[in-house]
């Protein structure tokens, strides 16, 4: 059985130099894998992980795994919020992802994962992180925390809820602060920021609303999708809004000369054109 936790390669350019790695990050109770593939598609190739890589922005993708369940009844090892991204921080680290710029396309949980690494790695000087990263794409990331959180964890079974349930209540003191600390730094590091929020339910739920998804950075204009919390990472073609408006991200955040073209004259691939 494929072991899906931690730093995962999907692709990489062996032949070419790499302007870039990739870094998807899945969400409370997501995997490095099923996350981001269109319902009854497998295949890295039927999904985004497997499509950035070919489309001719000479990047290298990682798919990151951790344990994310809402509930302890099949897993014990959640782990709070600060060890998970000492823990992200010490993967990229290791396989030294720094060397070349980093963009990380998250969601939910994921993205204050990442946003806490980002600070992790300020408070540790793990400055080639912090100068490589050059953008973030939040995909339904509750900056504010999630009501969908205080429900699950004041039904019966709240002995049973994750550390990563709690940590995600709706307008817990810890997201403020690190969303209050995304917004003052990312203009100083110079990191991008790509936001994008669902309209629809699930269950009835609005797991993440418009006001939570919004971390208020000045001129970054959170972008509706009529897709639901689970659907929205999961663009079902290359024609879809998510993917390509994060194409065009990506793009744009590498737009440093001699990032985007290799000695061969490759460049982004625009609507199946070079």
């Amino acid at each position: 059985m494929r072991d899906l936790t931690g730093l995962i390669e999907i692709s990489s350019y062996q032949d070419l130099l790499p302007s870039a790695d990739v870094v998807f990050v899945h969400g409370l109770g997501g995997d490095a894998i099923s996350t981001w593939h269109p319902q009854g598609k497998r295949d890295d190739d039927d999904c985004w992980l497997g499509w950035l890589g070919k489309d001719n922005l000479c990047v290298n993708i990682w798919s990151f795994g951790y344990d994310a369940e809402a509930t302890n009844w099949t897993s014990h090892s959640s782990m709070p919020l600060f060890d998970q991204a000492s823990n992200l921080l010490d993967w990229l680290d290791s396989c030294d992802l720094g060397e070349r710029p980093l963009i990380f396309i998250t969601h939910s949980m994921g993205g204050l994962l990442v946003k806490k690494m980002l600070n992790s790695a300020l408070t540790f000087q793990k400055q080639a992180i912090l100068e490589q990263t050059k953008g973030v794409v939040f995909l339904a990331t509750p900056h504010t925390g999630s009501h969908l959180a205080n429900l699950i964890d004041n039904i019966n079974f709240m002995t049973r809820t994750t550390i990563s349930v709690k940590e995600l209540k709706a307008h817990s003191p810890q997201l403020r602060e690190l969303n209050e600390w995304y917004r003052e730094h990312v203009r100083s590091l110079g990191i991008a920021t790509k936001v994008y929020y669902e309209t629809q339910a699930v269950n009835g739920i609005l797991v993440v609303d418009e006001d939570s998804a919004n971390p208020g950075i000045e001129k970054v204009k959170p972008v509706a999708i009529p897709k639901n919390h689970i659907d929205l990472c999961k663009p079902e073609s290359q024609d879809s809004l998510v993917y390509l408006g994060v194409n065009k991200f990506i793009f744009e955040c590498l737009k440093t000369p001699g990032l985007l073209n290799n000695s061969n004259g490759i460049g982004v691939k625009k609507n199946g054109k070079n």
